[in-house]
């Protein structure tokens, strides 16, 4: 596989653009060498989200829940993405990662397929529409993750209620999360019960667990390339 590309000689020193063929070559070469490394081309859903834009959309799932249960200023619930540390009398959801790792596939439950995602994917390529005379490629990630949604109360009775809560809520806003471009969402069960002290007060923990598929997409750009290769050899040139 091999593109043509246009160097920009006007940000070139004096010693480095006479070598400008040089640094073509290289340039090219390495955006060839990463681009033929990757999977096998295949297309991806857009818009794909990954797992910092999928945990906004779950709090902004629950706030509209909440919003649309018309409930009191009682009634509330923090949405947060830490354990509560102080003493409130506000039911809390946290939110956090619970373990990540790269994309499986193959034969078996989400997540513990033998092939995993160790490489980028590569989705498309074709002329950069921000830099012409350039190449750019679009370069994806799959990722599992387990996600803890904690609900927090200051009684096993109302951890618990907010819990099953959660995951009707949860529940009935799948098709949201899909068509936000989050791959996929799995409800894997309950986690431990928590329990954590507060300024001598207990607050009770209970951790709802979702299996989420999420994508990362990166673009490489033959620009980019050749201007970190540039610069880097001006550093090299500098210190010489």
């Amino acid at each position: 596989m091999s593109f043509e590309s246009v160097l920009r000689t006007d940000i070139l020193s004096t010693e480095l653009s006479t070598s400008r063929e040089n640094i073509q070559v290289i340039v090219e070469t390495q955006f060839n060498e990463i681009v033929r490394n990757v999977e096998s081309k295949s297309a991806t859903p857009y818009p794909a989200k990954n797992i910092n834009e999928t945990m906004e959309l779950i709090l902004l799932a629950i706030q509209d829940y909440l919003e649309r249960e018309s409930k009191t200023e009682d009634a509330k619930v923090n949405i947060t993405y830490d354990e509560p540390n102080q003493e409130t009398d506000l039911e809390t959801i946290s939110v956090c990662i619970e373990n990540r790792t790269a994309g499986a596939f193959s034969k078996g439950a989400p997540g513990e397929g033998r092939i995993h995602n160790l490489k980028p994917i590569l989705r498309e390529i074709g002329d950069d529409p921000d830099a012409p005379g350039y190449k750019r490629a679009i370069l994806g990630y799959w990722y599992d993750n387990i996600l803890s949604l904690t609900c927090w109360a200051r009684t096993n009775k109302s951890a618990n209620n907010r819990a099953l809560w959660l995951e009707t809520m949860m529940e009935e806003y799948m098709w949201f999360f899909r068509i936000k471009g989050v791959s996929r969402i799995l409800y894997q069960g309950r986690g431990k019960d928590i329990t954590k002290n507060i300024s001598n007060n207990i607050f009770f923990g209970r951790p709802v667990l979702y299996y989420v598929r999420t994508e990362s997409i990166r673009a490489l750009r033959q620009k980019t390339l050749e201007q970190i290769y540039i610069k880097l050899a001006l550093d090299t040139l500098s210190t010489s």
